[in-house]
């Protein structure tokens, strides 16, 4: 979406569709864009934009309170949307490791921008306090240094019954300042997603690339616990670590009992993943396979697992019951057969990113 002809700076900008949300934006003193008919207005400045029919259209599709970016040469870009059970803040696409199956490229993780956290605190500002979920990720959020607590701070004092989800690799809890800071930032209801690739440090660091990466991480895992934040544990299935699986499930009961849930997950095979694809890919079918065993021993002693990311054809029945809808939207992608498929519905489809390599074992359940 773009504005033409607007020449003023970068803005963050809720939406009002109707008079009572434009008067509540109003009283929360943020920055909104006002539809009225077929006229926009830019409020407080009360300033009129000048969108196409295509963007007039786009914006009637929106809903009250989301809110958007729009940069100095009118392009928009939505940032919260009301209907979503997906919105996050993004703070940065780099990370102190290096997984050779991260979804995203090297190149990214070493000289992507870090979204200016003043920026964040804006869109923070913007978003109703009511919302029921957010996730903070990157990247490794916590490369952005000791700004991001000024953002957690933020959201700790507005969102009081907001669940939170940080993804992180957890290696920066093993550093007692970091931890202390972050204790007295976090927000009340927060979870943080922390990876456990093996059971022994020689193989979670290959797969991380990062010498200390384990040690760190689990001692990150049981600081967290140990002062109470909810930790889930997730394990990205690929070829380098499915033979350790059930060794993982043993490390998970008997070391970092106490965790929320676990989230066994199916690589997106894009960027790291994808050059190293001969490396780590493994079938949908075969992991789950050669994970069963492992997934049965956690829920017999008490622990939640999810699946995350597999087709429902590619798992045993028995398991469905496991599987979440866990992939964004825009990313979902269907085969043409699943079109036959009679729990279509049910199934939270394959990556863009990885339809491709995936397709020839997705088969219609009937």
């Amino acid at each position: 979406m773009r504005f033409k002809g607007y020449s003023l700076n970068f803005r963050i900008v809720s939406l009002a569709l109707d008079d009572i949300t434009k008067d509540d934006l109003t009283r929360e003193e943020v920055t909104l864009i006002y539809l009225c008919e077929d006229k926009v207005f830019l409020l407080p400045d009360n300033i009129e934009l000048f969108p196409d029919e295509d963007v007039l259209n786009r914006l009637r599709d929106c809903s009250n309170y989301d809110v958007f970016e729009i940069w100095p040469n009118g392009t928009v870009h939505q940032r919260y949307s009301e209907n979503s059970t997906d919105n996050f803040l993004f703070i940065t696409g780099r990370c102190n490791s290096n997984c050779i199956m991260c979804p995203s490229p090297e190149v990214t993780r070493k000289n992507v921008n870090d979204s200016p956290i003043d920026d964040l605190i804006e869109l923070v500002n913007h978003i109703p306090s009511n919302t029921p979920h957010l996730t903070i990720t990157g990247g490794e959020p916590f490369m952005a240094g000791e700004k991001i607590f000024d953002l957690l701070d933020v959201c700790r004092n507005k969102f009081k019954r907001t669940q939170f989800l940080v993804l992180s690799n957890g290696r920066i809890f093993s550093s007692n300042n970091y931890l202390e800071r972050f204790l007295e930032t976090a927000p009340d209801n927060i979870i943080v997603a922390i990876p456990i690739h093996a059971s022994y440090k020689e193989l979670h660091d290959e797969i991380t690339r990062v010498e200390g990466s384990f040690n760190q991480t689990i001692t990150g895992i049981k600081k967290l616990l140990a002062n109470g934040i909810g930790v889930e544990v997730r394990v990205v299935l690929s070829r380098l670590n499915i033979a350790d699986f059930d060794n993982i499930a043993e490390l998970i009961i008997s070391e970092i009992p106490g965790i929320e849930y676990v989230s066994i997950i199916a690589m997106e095979m894009t960027g790291n993943a994808y050059k190293n694809r001969d490396y780590v890919w493994i079938s949908y079918k075969e992991s789950i396979m050669k994970a069963t065993s492992g997934i049965l021993k956690m829920i017999r002693e008490g622990v939640s697992v999810r699946l995350y990311n597999f087709p429902l054809c590619t798992v045993d029945k028995k398991l469905w019951n496991l599987c979440e809808k866990s992939i964004s939207p825009g990313k979902i992608r269907y085969d043409v057969k699943c079109d036959n498929c009679s729990y279509k519905s049910a199934c939270g489809g394959v990556f863009a990113g990885t339809i491709g390599i995936v397709k020839d074992e997705l088969e219609p359940i009937i």
